[in-house]
């Protein structure tokens, strides 16, 4: 993929997402999605789009990570999600498990789910998810296995390689069909983008090198200067007979 193409193509004021320009936050974000989906991704299209819809509506179009309510710090934090569900502080460690990264993680099970693809104990440090790497690696993990959604589907089974998206389900994979139609707006956008800037491309598998058929080989029998070679080859056995019995 072209990236300086795909930057291009998002800073059209008619792009449907960011307009004329970006911030060197947003594009440090996008580069964090592209690298995180190139070593977590699933290789389609479909599915990049998605996680970079997703990272710009959850993030407020920042497309960093951030804390719930885009709160400067953790004890802001806390007080925006006081009275919500997962306001409460949670574990042993009694953190407050409230929305964090690019896909607002929340709830500690979520945590302590993620914390594998995370590589880090996401449920002793929640602050995790504001890094760009661990963040946008998660969000992608998420996205594929469908981990938020009861059912347990993947977004390729709302938006398949071959076949219309169901964009509206897509939603579930994240939360429920919240926004989902402005989030379908953006997934599109995201999407044209991907593919003028060249699409992601398939590693094909390397050529086999063809097997080269040796040539057959004839030895020819070298003719001995004077005479036949078969009667010079009967003399000299002749001959070694003759000295051992001398």
């Amino acid at each position: 993929m072209d990236r300086a193409k795909l930057f291009a193509a998002v800073r059209r004021r008619a792009s449907g997402v960011f307009g004329t320009s970006l911030t060197q936050g947003q594009v440090d974000g996008i580069n964090g999605i592209l690298d995180a989906f190139a070593t977590h991704g699933d290789g389609r299209d479909k599915t990049l789009a998605y996680a970079r819809a997703t990272a710009y509506h959850e993030t407020g179009a920042r497309m960093v990570p951030v804390r719930e309510g885009f709160a400067k710090d953790d004890a802001t934090a806390r007080r925006i999600v006081a009275k919500r569900a997962y306001g409460e502080p949670a574990g042993k460690y009694e953190h407050v498990y409230y929305g964090r990264g690019q896909v607002q993680l929340t709830w500690l099970k979520n945590y302590d789910a993620s914390s594998a693809d995370a590589s880090y104990d996401l449920v002793a440090y929640p602050d995790k998810m504001l890094d760009p790497i661990i963040s946008a690696r998660v969000m992608i993990k998420g996205l594929l296995d469908g981990r938020w959604k009861g059912a347990g589907k993947g977004i390729a089974a709302y938006l398949p390689t071959n076949g219309p998206d169901d964009l509206k389900n897509a939603r579930r994979t994240v939360n429920i069909t919240d926004k989902w139609d402005l989030i379908a707006g953006y997934y599109k956008a995201f999407l044209s983008a991907i593919q003028e800037a060249g699409g992601i491309p398939v590693d094909a598998p390397a050529p086999q090198p063809v097997p080269v058929q040796p040539k057959p080989v004839t030895i020819e029998p070298q003719p001995v200067p004077g005479g036949n070679w078969i009667d010079a080859l009967i003399k000299a056995i002749a001959a070694i007979f003759t000295r051992k019995e001398a």
